[in-house]
């Protein structure tokens, strides 16, 4: 069942909001304002439903705060080196957003946008579109970029990118939803168990940004191929150069569909499956959520809530040894990702 209401106004313009639900109870609401994924309602074996997606009641809240909770990123998910890149002779120059790097797509990425959509009753979707202009934020080409939502009677929510493009361009598509397996309320994760299969770990400078090389993660803080809690070595990794886990874990072949996590809550047992078709995630614990309200007046503060990004390799532009993200014309770029909750 799809149900929908006007969330807010941005300058006189209506934003939707679109609500899928399934037979089991749960729900995902997503707003019209950068595809962006407001509540992920779940229901537990103990017959309660709990939101377990950080966000806010009003669109005013979204306009102001930071952190892109629960966007649809892009042109560009994740950071660009020197807010630059070369591609097929032309140099093209980004706007500096974490200075001197290019983040999320730039000042008015797709997560400012206010995108079209339709609805699929029968398959329970709903499917964004919205168009990025030719030089949009530094990017070359035209876009038509789409965002796909659907809840199954399996409670797995499915989330697919597509893009087209009229010129060479860069795309790397995620959502950025942070999520609390205890509920958005609860307390920070640190508690939770993460399984990530994952073998390595894109090197980094002290911008984030790769170096180009990987890393083992074998003997380290960033080993989660067995399942660990995530406080368990955070301490380290606060030391080594973030405030917490923010790094790009390796999956594998590009293009091949694989699960990549497993996550459960500590206080609730709720767990996650994740699965992708994309190389690479970014994990972050919510290093810098900082003091803020969020829905139902929660109390939201650093490490509230994680994300798990699945995308391209970051500053894949410049690294010529990484997968590619250019899309040519022509050619269609496709992301897939899938959570089970159960």
């Amino acid at each position: 069942m799809i149900t929908e209401r006007i969330f807010g106004e941005i300058k006189g313009i209506q934003v939707p909001e679109v609500t899928l639900h399934n037979a089991a109870g749960m729900e995902v609401s997503i707003l019209a304002y950068g595809a962006t994924i407001r509540s992920v309602i779940v229901p537990t074996t103990d017959g309660k439903r709990i939101d377990v997606c950080l966000g806010y009641d009003t669109i005013d809240e979204y306009l102001k705060n930071t952190g892109h909770f629960g966007a649809s990123i892009g042109r560009f998910a994740n950071r660009i080196g020197g807010a630059a890149f070369d591609l097929d002779g032309v140099h093209y120059s980004l706007a500096a957003n974490t200075p001197p790097n290019h983040l999320h797509g730039g000042i008015h990425g797709w997560d400012t946008k206010i995108w079209n959509y339709t609805t699929d009753p029968e398959g329970n979707s709903v499917t964004f579109v919205c168009k990025s202009a030719d030089m949009e934020e530094g990017y070359p080409g035209e876009v038509h970029a789409e965002a796909k939502f659907t809840v199954t009677e399996d409670n797995r929510m499915v989330i697919e990118y597509s893009a087209v493009t009229d010129k060479a361009t860069p795309i790397n598509m995620t959502n950025h939803w942070y999520f609390n397996m205890n509920g958005q309320a609860s307390g920070d994760v640190l508690g939770h168990t993460l399984q990530l299969i994952s073998e390595q770990i894109t090197e980094t400078d002290s911008g984030l940004v790769p170096t180009g090389k990987l890393l083992s993660v074998e003997g380290t803080p960033y080993d989660f191929r067995t399942p660990k809690v995530i406080g368990t070595d955070f301490a380290t990794v606060r030391k080594l150069c973030t405030a917490g886990y923010d790094n790009n874990f390796v999956l594998g072949t590009p293009g091949e569909f694989k699960k990549f996590a497993v996550l459960t809550g500590d206080k609730t047992g709720l767990t996650m499956t994740g699965y992708t078709n994309m190389e690479a995630v970014q994990f972050y614990t919510g290093n810098h959520i900082h003091d803020r309200k969020g829905k139902a007046n929660a109390e939201y503060h650093d490490m509230s809530g994680m994300c798990l990004e699945p995308h391209h390799y970051p500053d894949c532009v410049n690294k010529p040894d990484f997968p590619s993200a250019i899309v040519r014309p022509g050619e269609k770029y496709y992301h897939h990702t899938e959570f089970q909750f159960n």
